[in-house]
């Protein structure tokens, strides 16, 4: 009767993926600034942050500059596999790298929590949205085969380091953008 719905859940299921990740790092960009004024002098900040702290730089719109950019990608990547949405696409594969590596930041946040015993800005999206939608999302698309073994661990194999050199690339041009802040 209603034929289109099983396509349709799928395509809405693409299009989560974008909309958990702004809302994951609005919780991050909220609280970023405050979160690292108070744990500058901890060392695990300096020594897993990928580009030096400005802090004398506006750091929420160094972050939120990487965050559009990182978001700009995955949602051209959601787009473009929602698109041509159908078994096989080589979209589907690079889609569920993308949602492998977002599964696997939110684990990076509860676990960075219960390392430092703290709140961890984006922890809480992180648990609630990210680790979930991850979970859901790969377990859909791997067992109805629209994502096979193989395009999976290719996608995971490009999209892994395509992110890491968009967070290094939006933080390190979103650090020389910035305007220096305004002490009153």
């Amino acid at each position: 009767m209603l034929s289109f719905m099983p396509d349709w859940n799928f395509v809405m299921l693409l299009w989560l993926l974008p909309v958990v990740f702004f809302i994951h790092d609005g919780e991050e960009i909220a609280t970023m600034v405050w979160w690292l004024r108070k744990n500058k002098n901890n060392p695990w900040i300096t020594k897993f942050s990928p580009v030096s702290i400005p802090w004398d730089k506006n750091i929420t719109l160094q972050f939120s500059f990487a965050v559009l950019l990182i978001g700009f990608i995955l949602t051209c990547v959601t787009f473009l596999t929602a698109r041509a949405f159908d078994i096989g696409s080589p979209f589907n594969g690079l889609f569920a790298g993308f949602v492998t590596v977002f599964l696997l930041d939110g684990v990076k946040h509860v676990g960075a929590s219960i390392a430092l015993k703290a709140y961890t800005p984006g922890v809480i999206t992180a648990a609630v949205l990210e680790i979930p939608y991850g979970i859901y999302a790969l377990n859909r698309l791997l067992s109805t085969g629209i994502v096979d073994a193989t395009a999976f661990a290719m996608g995971t194999l490009i999209s892994m380091p395509l992110i890491l050199f968009l967070v290094w690339f939006g933080l390190t041009l979103g650090k020389r953008i910035a305007p220096h802040r305004i002490n009153t």
